[in-house]
């Protein structure tokens, strides 16, 4: 298992993301707790980032696994997805900012409901505007669907006689 984990290229980055993840919120909080330990920040920094490496990896188990269903063979769902996680986690930590550093003044919900805008268009597109069928065209064949979950190998064709040279 693990051979195969180290020759893939994707874990390969992701593992390095994590690393430097790791490396770097550790260093932070060092700094951070030797120069101003009456003021933690760099709690901040664990929850971007963290944001940032958790959507890496949605994404690269969303593509890993075998499953079947739209939401792992169709590419647009999958980035759907990742987007959606991504809005929610985002916008969760900009309401605990907000709470906890100008909690007379909202203004969380602003980038919520603009982003949410777009999130929801994106929505729309993945999943109603491509689920109606369009006149003259014949519904998609449910064969397609695997057809398209596993790529084919692609054949090299092989010399046939003559002289090498």
């Amino acid at each position: 298992m693990f051979k195969t984990i180290f020759n893939d290229r994707a874990m390969i980055v992701f593992g390095i993301h994590l690393a430097l993840f790791i490396v770097a919120v550790a260093a932070a909080a060092a700094l951070n707790l030797y120069a101003t330990p009456d003021r933690i920040w760099f709690i901040w920094l664990l929850a971007g980032w963290g944001i940032g490496l958790a959507a890496h990896d949605l994404a690269l188990l969303l593509r890993k696994t075998h499953r079947r269903e739209r939401i792992f063979i169709d590419p647009k769902a999958r980035t759907f997805v990742v987007h959606l996680f991504i809005y929610l986690a985002v916008v969760l930590l900009l309401f605990v900012v907000n709470y906890t550093q100008t909690p007379k003044v909202w203004w969380f919900y602003w980038v919520a409901l603009g982003w949410g805008a777009g999130v929801a268009a994106q929505a729309w597109c993945v999943f109603v505007k491509h689920a109606h069928k369009r006149p003259g065209q014949s519904a998609p064949q449910a064969a397609s669907a695997t057809t398209r979950a596993t790529p084919k190998r692609r054949q090299t064709a092989k010399p046939r006689g003559g002289k090498r040279g």
